[in-house]
């Protein structure tokens, strides 16, 4: 339709004489009008055949041409859409970043403040664990101090009491401990 429209416009502006009228001065040398037909005519057959032969070609051309760009249109808008997205999240995450890093270092600092609370107790445990570890083996090196200083109290004194007992012991000492000891044992019998 187009086309159409197109090569009627051509044809009348061609052959239209007033055209040739408009100009300032005339032309020297007035052509006859057998040669006017004639150009138009060859014109005519030429924009037939253009129309004819190469316009298939040219209307494939366009059509495809106004596809790529219609698709690289379409490619376009998404892409824009998308980087608007992209821009609106990155927005948000940075209207957001604030937030959160306030959220994380109060978080850091409530986990800060637990961690010193049980390493607190902690080590108050391992003192506590300490000081009793410390009290029992003070009392059981005074115990066992005071069983070697017994024990050798009680070697000095057997010692010195045998030494006595081979210097100074005599028949009637042995008869007397002997009496000594039968008594201790016959009252120990009696209910």
């Amino acid at each position: 339709m187009k086309l159409k429209t197109l090569l009627a416009v051509t044809l009348s502006v061609g052959l239209s004489p007033a055209l040739a009228f408009c100009a300032e001065q005339p032309a020297a040398n007035r052509g006859s009008w057998i040669a006017l037909i004639f150009y138009v005519i060859n014109f005519a057959i030429f924009l037939f055949l253009m129309v004819h032969y190469a316009g298939p070609f040219i209307l494939k051309f366009f059509a495809e041409r106004a596809s790529e760009i219609r698709e690289q249109f379409k490619v376009s808008e998404s892409s824009l859409r998308s980087a608007s997205r992209t821009a609106d999240e990155a927005g948000a995450a940075m209207a957001n970043l604030e937030t959160e890093k306030t959220r994380i270092l109060s978080e850091m600092r409530a986990e800060t403040n637990r961690e010193i609370a049980r390493l607190r107790d902690a080590g108050k445990a391992a003192v506590e664990r300490i000081r009793r570890d410390a009290e029992l083996t003070a009392g059981s090196l005074v115990e066992n101090g005071r069983g070697i200083i017994q024990a050798h109290l009680a070697s000095a004194a057997a010692r010195i009491a045998r030494d006595l007992i081979v210097n100074n012991f005599e028949p009637a000492d042995q008869t007397r401990l002997v009496r000594e000891f039968l008594h201790a044992v016959t009252e120990e019998r009696r209910p």
